[in-house]
């Protein structure tokens, strides 16, 4: 039987209190790591939560089981698309919590059930596959064979338990999301499936397209450090926060690497692909780790961007 907490306010007083939940003892990390003084947001604060309500009879391409999938173009064939069906789940539980309409939750346990079911546990560690072949910005040389996994889509059905464990404060969606933080652990190439790993400078790098030589895309590495962030709200691990200290370091490091003085921001590092979209996306993001971090670097960055094209 299925239990919802049934006030929007216990809801948010959950994300102000820890649940004390400590997946690991800290241990000493092989990466650059400065330590940051993360804040701790209130529900409504947090990326992406809105008074926007999704009309619960909106038209969207589904399975038989109500799940959302994903046309690809290249061969004209749905797939499951776990960034898609995340952000999706994300947008729901936000409605639920504005209407308390218990629907919104059943399409959303659904749709989590069906990543779990699709996914692959590997050394305890939880990976959401993309069942098709992809090549970034076009390059048929980088092209990531199915099935492959992404460090965004990891950090963003991180996002999507971590919420579902405080509406339905059922802590199988907690144990899930500890295994899905094990995937951020693993920091060689060589054990495959692989979505962060620690640079020559020592610098560790979250990869949503984790290609051979890595092509560093900024918005996929910030959307996995929300996630950690969110996981690390509700347990407090101070190892969670090593993680998210490294990211976050490697990105005051190297953000300068991604602007392009006068114009549109790279989207990756590697093919310099850009685009007028992401370069406000961009901003958003970096706005929103000056929130949590209280960094001034990251906004005044965001302001430069903001500059150089808006």
């Amino acid at each position: 039987m299925r239990i919802y907490v049934l006030f929007v306010l216990v809801v948010i007083s959950l994300f102000l209190i820890s649940c004390n939940h400590k997946l690991t003892e800290p241990i000493q990390l092989p990466f650059n790591v400065e330590s940051f003084n993360l804040k701790i947001l209130p529900y409504d604060s947090l990326w992406g939560v809105s008074n926007s309500i999704v009309p619960l009879d909106e038209e969207y391409p589904s399975d038989p089981e109500g799940v959302p999938p994903f046309l690809n173009s290249y061969d004209s064939t749905y797939y499951y698309h776990p960034v898609l069906i995340a952000q999706k789940g994300l947008n729901y539980i936000n409605s639920y919590i504005l209407t308390q309409d218990i629907r919104y939750m059943l399409r959303v346990e659904g749709w989590i059930n069906k990543l779990i079911d699709i996914s692959f546990e590997i050394n305890g560690s939880l990976y959401f596959p993309y069942n098709f072949n992809i090549h970034p910005h076009g390059c048929y040389q980088d092209t990531l064979f199915a099935p492959w996994f992404s460090g965004m889509a990891q950090g963003q059905v991180l996002q999507l338990l971590v919420r579902l464990f405080y509406v339905t404060e059922n802590y199988e969606y907690l144990q899930l999301a500890d295994k899905v933080f094990q995937s951020f652990r693993n920091l060689s190439k060589e054990n495959y499936p692989w979505i962060a790993f620690v640079d020559g400078d020592g610098y560790y790098w979250i990869e949503e397209y984790p290609l051979p030589e890595p092509d560093h895309t900024l918005n996929g590495f910030i959307f996995a450090i929300l996630g950690l962030y969110e996981y690390w709200l509700a347990t407090k691990d101070p190892e969670v926060k090593l993680y998210i200290d490294a990211a976050l370091t490697t990105l005051y490091v190297k953000l300068p690497l991604f602007r392009n003085p006068g114009g549109i921001s790279y989207y990756c590092l590697k093919h310099h692909h850009q685009s007028a979209q992401y370069h406000i996306l961009h901003i958003n993001l970096l706005k929103y780790l000056y929130r949590i971090t209280g960094e001034t670097f990251f906004l005044e960055f965001a302001d430069s961007l903001y500059t150089d094209y808006h």
